[in-house]
C-alpha cells in the first residue's frame, strides 16, 4: 500500500490551543483541496482525524485512507454509527 505523508511544523511560536485547532482545521481543508486539485483517483476514501487537541490527541490531524483498508475501517466505524457506505 502506498503512503505519502505531509507535515506542517511551526517552531518558536507560542500558540494557544484554539489557535492550534484552527490552524489544523485549515491545513485539513487545504490537504483535501490539494487532492482534488491534482485529480487524485480515490475509489472509496475515508477521512479520519480532527483538529481538537483534547479529543484523541493521537488522531490529531487528518488521514485520508483509500482502498481495501478504508473499506474495512469504514465498516468498523459504521458499526459505531459514524460512517455511511456509498
Amino acid at each position: 500500500m502506498a503512503r505519502s505523508e505531509f507535515r506542517f511544523v511551526v517552531d518558536g511560536v507560542e500558540l494557544t490551543t484554539e489557535q492550534q485547532s484552527r490552524i489544523a482545521g485549515e491545513i485539513q481543508k487545504a490537504g483535501l483541496n490539494a487532492l482534488a486539485e491534482v485529480n487524485t483517483k480515490l475509489t472509496n476514501p475515508l477521512s479520519v482525524g480532527h483538529a481538537n487537541l483534547r479529543l484523541r490527541p493521537e488522531w490529531y490531524g487528518l488521514w485520508v485512507i483509500d482502498g481495501p483498508f478504508a473499506d474495512e475501517l469504514g465498516l468498523k466505524i459504521n458499526e459505531l454509527g459514524f460512517w455511511m457506505q456509498k
